[in-house]
C-alpha cells in the first residue's frame, strides 16, 4: 500500500496508552492499547503534536512528568506543525499559549492542513469545536479510530452474532459489562432483579467467551413522567462492553429499539444519562433526543425523543433535520429530490446486512453494516446531491430490486484515496485498497443515513411501470418528481 492513514493523538490517548501509575488505568485503557495494536499492524503511524509534548511537560508532578515525557518519545512528532489560521479568532478568540484551548486550536490547525488524516480525542468538547470548523468527520474518538482501522483496512476478528430480543432475564448478573452500572448505582442488583422478574424487553449481543458485548433494557413507562405526555417507552440500561468498543453496537442496538418504538405506537422515549458521559449523549442527540431542564435526583440528564412529528415540525423542518429528529425512519419523500443508486451484492450485504433473507443469522461483525450512519463510494457521473435527498438503494445483478432508503447528509468528489478515507472513514464498507481502485477516476463520496427497508423489496419492473426509472440503473439515476408521491405509499415500512 503506498499510502496511509495517519492518526494524530490528544494527551488523553497518550496517557492511558503510556500509565505511570495506577491512577492512569482509566475505562478506556483497553480500547487505546487495541488501537495501538491495529494501527501497528496496519502500517497507520500514531504521531504526536508538539504541543501535547509541551503539555505533558507543565505537569506540576515532577517525577510523573519526567516519566511521561521520556515515554512520549516512542512517538513521532508532528514536524513543521502549522500555525492556527487567523480567522479562526473570529471563532475561538485568542487563548492563552499553552492553555487547554491554545492546545485545542494547534491539534485542530494540522487537521485542517491535512498534516494528519485523523485526530483522536476523547474530549468531547474538542469534536465540537471540529464541527463548527467543518471538521467533524476527521476527529475520532478511541471507538471511531478503531472502526476506522477495522473497517479501511478489513481487520475482522471472530464476529459475535447479530442483536437478539431476549427477556432481562436471560442476563447474567455477575457479566463484567455491569460493573460500571454497579459504581454509579448502587442499586442496581436490586433494580436488575426487578426488570428480570418483570421480563422487560431487551436486546442483547453476544460477545466471545460466552460474554455480554452489549445490552438495552427497555420499560413501558406512565404518562406523565417528566411532563411527557402518552405513551412512553423508557431506555433502562444502554450499555456497550469495552472490549467491544469500536463496532458501532450503539447504533446497532438503536436500531430495533427505534423499530420497536414505531411499531408499538409509542408517542415518545427517554434515557437519563450521567453528564460525565458525553460520548453516549452525543449518540443519543445525534438521533434526535433533546435534552429537558430538569435533572433526575441523581443528577443525570433527561434526553427525550418525540417520535410523533408536530404540523409545524413537518411543514417547516427540512429533509435531513426532520429525519435527524424523528427518524430513522420517519423520512420525508414527496416531492423530496430522490435518486435510484445500483449497489452490487457483496458490498449490499455489508452495508444493509438486516435486508438479507437469512437477516437473523447476520453476524454484525462490521461496523459500518452496524450503523445508521453510513457512506456510499461511487464513480458516477452526478457530481451533487443534496443534503435530505433520499436514496433508493438498487441492489444490482442477483435482486434487480430498490432494497433500501437513505437520507443524503453530505457530499464529496475527489480522486485522493486519503481524501476520500478521511471524508468516509468513520462510515465506509469499502477496504483502503478498494479506494484505491475506485479512485483511478473521479469519486463521489456520499455520507447517508439510513432511514428504512420497504416490506418487500421493490423490483425493477415495477419501478419502470410506475415512471421511478426507465431501465437497469448502471449509475445514479434522477428520479422524477412525479414518482415520489407513489413512492411515499410504496416505501411504508
Amino acid at each position: 500500500m503506498d499510502e496511509s492513514i495517519s492518526f494524530l493523538l490528544d494527551a488523553n490517548i497518550v496517557i492511558p496508552l503510556e500509565p505511570t501509575g495506577p491512577e492512569d488505568i482509566e475505562v478506556g485503557t483497553m480500547a487505546v492499547v487495541e488501537l495501538a495494536r491495529l494501527a501497528a499492524d496496519t502500517g497507520c503511524p500514531l504521531v504526536v503534536h508538539p504541543a501535547v509534548g509541551a503539555e505533558i511537560r507543565a505537569d506540576p508532578d515532577g517525577q510523573r512528568r519526567a516519566l511521561r515525557a521520556m515515554l512520549l518519545k516512542k512517538y513521532p512528532l508532528l514536524p513543521d506543525p502549522p500555525s492556527v489560521p487567523a480567522a479562526w479568532q473570529s471563532v475561538f478568540g485568542r487563548p492563552e499559549e499553552r492553555s487547554n484551548d491554545w492546545v485545542d486550536s494547534q491539534l485542530l490547525a494540522a487537521l485542517d492542513a491535512d498534516a494528519v488524516d485523523y485526530l483522536v480525542t476523547e474530549d468531547r468538547g474538542l469534536h465540537r469545536k471540529a464541527r463548527r470548523l467543518g471538521l467533524g468527520n476527521r476527529v475520532a474518538d478511541t471507538a471511531d479510530a478503531l472502526s476506522i482501522l477495522r473497517g479501511l483496512f478489513d481487520i475482522v476478528p471472530e464476529p459475535p452474532p447479530a442483536v437478539r430480543h431476549v427477556s432481562a432475564h436471560v442476563l447474567n448478573a455477575d457479566d463484567l459489562i455491569f460493573d460500571s452500572l454497579r459504581r454509579e448505582y448502587p442499586t442496581f442488583d436490586v433494580w436488575l432483579r426487578k426488570a428480570k422478574r418483570q421480563r422487560r424487553h431487551t436486546w442483547l449481543i453476544d460477545g466471545v467467551h460466552g460474554r455480554h458485548a452489549a445490552i438495552c433494557i427497555v420499560k413501558k413507562e406512565r404518562s406523565g413522567e417528566y411532563g411527557l405526555q402518552g405513551k412512553l417507552m423508557k431506555i433502562c440500561t444502554f450499555k456497550v462492553s469495552e472490549e467491544h468498543s469500536g463496532y458501532r453496537f450503539g447504533e446497532l442496538l438503536l436500531k430495533p429499539v427505534f423499530e420497536h418504538a414505531r411499531a408499538s405506537s409509542y408517542r415518545a422515549m427517554f434515557v437519563t444519562v450521567f453528564e460525565k458521559h458525553r460520548a453516549l449523549i452525543d449518540l443519543f442527540e445525534e438521533f434526535g433526543f433533546e435534552s429537558l431542564d430538569t435533572k433526575t435526583p441523581l443528577g443525570e440528564l433527561v434526553l427525550v425523543k418525540s417520535l410523533r412529528p408536530s404540523n409545524e415540525d413537518w411543514d417547516t423542518l427540512d429533509p435531513l433535520s426532520f429525519n435527524r429528529r424523528y427518524g430513522p425512519v420517519a423520512a420525508k419523500i414527496r416531492d423530496v429530490p430522490a435518486f435510484v443508486v445500483p449497489i452490487k451484492p457483496k458490498f449490499h450485504r455489508v452495508l444493509f446486512p438486516e435486508a438479507e433473507e437469512q437477516a437473523a443469522f447476520w453476524p454484525g461483525a462490521h461496523p459500518f453494516g452496524n450503523s445508521i450512519r453510513k457512506a456510499y463510494l461511487c464513480n458516477a457521473a452526478i457530481r451533487k446531491l443534496s443534503p435530505g435527498a433520499n436514496l433508493l438503494f438498487y441492489r444490482s445483478e442477483d435482486i434487480r430490486a430498490v432494497t433500501a432508503l437513505g437520507i443524503v447528509e453530505d457530499t464529496m468528489v475527489t480522486r485522493s484515496p486519503a481524501q476520500a478515507a478521511r471524508f468516509v472513514g468513520k462510515r465506509t464498507v469499502y477496504s483502503f485498497r478498494e479506494i484505491e481502485e475506485l479512485c483511478t477516476s473521479a469519486v463521489l463520496a456520499i455520507l447517508f443515513r439510513q432511514s428504512r427497508l420497504p416490506a418487500k423489496p421493490i423490483p425493477l419492473q415495477e419501478l419502470i411501470a410506475r415512471g421511478v426509472i426507465t431501465a437497469s440503473p448502471q449509475s445514479i439515476v434522477t428520479v422524477p418528481k412525479e414518482a415520489t408521491q407513489w413512492l411515499e405509499k410504496r416505501l411504508v415500512p
